[in-house]
């Protein structure tokens, strides 16, 4: 067996141009402002990043909201994923184990795009738990998170992550055991998969 670490993009909190160089944006606060301007938010997602903006963060309650709305929304379209709640908070969903034909594999990506309806809310709640400092240096933060939850020591630097997630060796070659529960709570909050191969 094979794995490899992929980043995701993060649509909604992509780096803004400002003076606080290297972040997404100078607070919590102002990451919300910011996705607040977008003109695509749906109702649900303008209504709870409005209530975060007033209490300087997005609640568990509002984001587990916004999870059981994807949730049911993927199950509207006849999409049944395995759901785990991650030591941070954040919600992971994955599809059950097995082999799925490519016809699968694209109605899955194709309910996971139009349900994702919310995205604005949840994305900034994944970077609230997993990388308070909102570094745009996404490796950094993921090592930063990684020490913190005390996967790595001091000595190991993103060098040695981004080396260990592009050499597409197997999990026991990592430095790190990508498969606890701190690893994949650090990696799926900050866009980051591991995917095993037979």
């Amino acid at each position: 067996m094979a794995a490899a670490l992929s980043a995701l993009t993060v649509s909604a909190c992509a780096p803004a141009p400002d003076d606080d160089a290297g972040r997404l944006a100078p607070s919590l606060h102002a990451l919300i402002e910011q996705a607040l301007g977008r003109n695509d938010l749906s109702e649900w997602d303008r209504a709870a990043l409005e209530k975060a903006s007033e209490e300087g963060k997005i609640s568990q309650a509002d984001y587990v909201e916004g999870m059981d709305l994807f949730d049911a929304c993927l199950k509207s379209a006849g999409i049944e994923f395995d759901r785990t709640v991650l030591l941070n908070g954040v919600i992971e969903f994955q599809p059950p184990p097995g082999r799925y034909s490519e016809a699968e594999i694209d109605a899955q990506a194709k309910a996971q795009y139009e349900c994702s309806v919310n995205a604005a809310t949840q994305e900034i709640f994944t970077l609230q738990q997993a990388n308070p400092d909102l570094l745009a240096d996404f490796p950094q933060a993921a090592v930063n998170c990684l020490k913190k939850a005390g996967v790595v020591d001091d000595e190991f630097t993103k060098a040695d992550f981004e080396n260990a997630s592009g050499s597409g060796a197997g999990p026991a070659e990592y430095p790190f055991d990508v498969m606890s529960p701190e690893a994949q709570t650090c990696l799926y909050s900050l866009g980051y998969s591991v995917k095993i191969a037979e």
